[in-house]
């Protein structure tokens, strides 16, 4: 995708992306690392993918992060929304906001050597 149109979608497009691509990846993971039933699958999948999760994620992030690429957390964590946090604190559903949407930024700005190494460095939870 090219950078104009990059830089005009919307923070939610961004965060809608990012979802995708790290459900995918925890999928991944879990299915290559372990031999699970289908149900333990996704009660495993939803440590990694739950807004308090993410948010952890993010905090474990920060210091590794370029300067462009903070510029879309911050975009991702003033994202303004009508949906209602089911599990979280409003800190936590910002801060996972901002996760997806850098994820979703990386992954359609075709950065994924870039896109791999955060994913790798925040997933790295055991998951036995």
């Amino acid at each position: 995708m090219t950078e104009s149109k990059l830089t005009m979608l919307s923070n939610t497009a961004l965060a809608f992306m990012g979802d995708a691509v790290h459900s995918e990846y925890v999928r991944r993971m879990l299915i290559e690392e372990h031999d699970f039933k289908s149900a333990e699958l996704a009660k495993r999948e939803t440590a990694f993918v739950s807004a308090k999760a993410q948010a952890k994620m993010l905090d474990a992030l920060a210091p590794m992060l370029s300067e462009e690429e903070s510029l879309i957390v911050r975009r991702g964590q003033n994202t303004k929304t009508n949906n209602k946090p089911k599990n979280a604190a409003w800190s936590e559903y910002r801060k996972a906001t901002a996760y997806e949407a850098l994820l979703g930024w990386l992954y359609l700005s075709g950065r994924t050597e870039r896109l791999n190494e955060i994913l790798k460095a925040t997933n790295r939870e055991t998951v036995e």
